[in-house]
């Protein structure tokens, strides 16, 4: 299949599959860090939302392959977590989320001046899915700050999220 100017898009999309990979694997950390807290509820709803991002490379894949395009797949550091609390992790999540809000725009942005429609219209589901994800941990947070920090602040933050599921 041969779309006008997608071309010029090729580099941009090949960011942006390899940030989705990224984010899966620092959603793998995360749900480690979990584990080692034994915050099992947050641990499996993390190795869902990783499972998700896969999912979202996996797109991006087979959009790359659809147009012919050459894939590559980057080297990537090993994710690092800094939290040392479940408040600080999802933060850190949060920020991780927005980051690839801001390159999925950028990408959005581009194709549209580019007047590559097929690829504008491919990046309004992730555009859509970057909204629920940002609103998601946002969420999230907000239900940390109202359990706070006492003493059983993280079984309660625990089983919060693990009630949350995953979608």
């Amino acid at each position: 299949m041969t779309v006008t100017n997608a071309g010029a898009m090729a580099p941009q999309l090949n960011e942006l599959l390899n940030g989705e990979m990224e984010a899966a694997r620092f959603y793998f950390q995360a749900a480690a860090w979990c584990n080692q807290r034994n915050m099992s509820g947050c641990q499996t709803f993390l190795l869902g939302h990783a499972n998700e991002e896969l999912d979202h490379m996996r797109r991006f894949l087979a959009y790359l392959f659809d147009l012919d395009f050459a894939v590559k797949i980057d080297g990537m550091e090993a994710p690092e977590i800094k939290a040392e609390t479940p408040r600080e992790l999802f933060a850190a999540i949060l920020e991780t989320e927005k980051q690839v809000t801001r390159n999925i725009y950028a990408a959005t942005t581009r194709a549209e001046e580019e007047g590559d429609h097929a690829t504008f219209e491919f990046l309004q589901w992730f555009v859509r899915e970057q909204r629920e994800e940002e609103t998601l941990f946002g969420d999230i947070l907000d239900k940390i700050d109202l359990i706070g920090d006492g003493p059983h602040a993280n079984y309660y933050i625990d089983r919060e999220i693990a009630g949350m599921g995953h979608e």
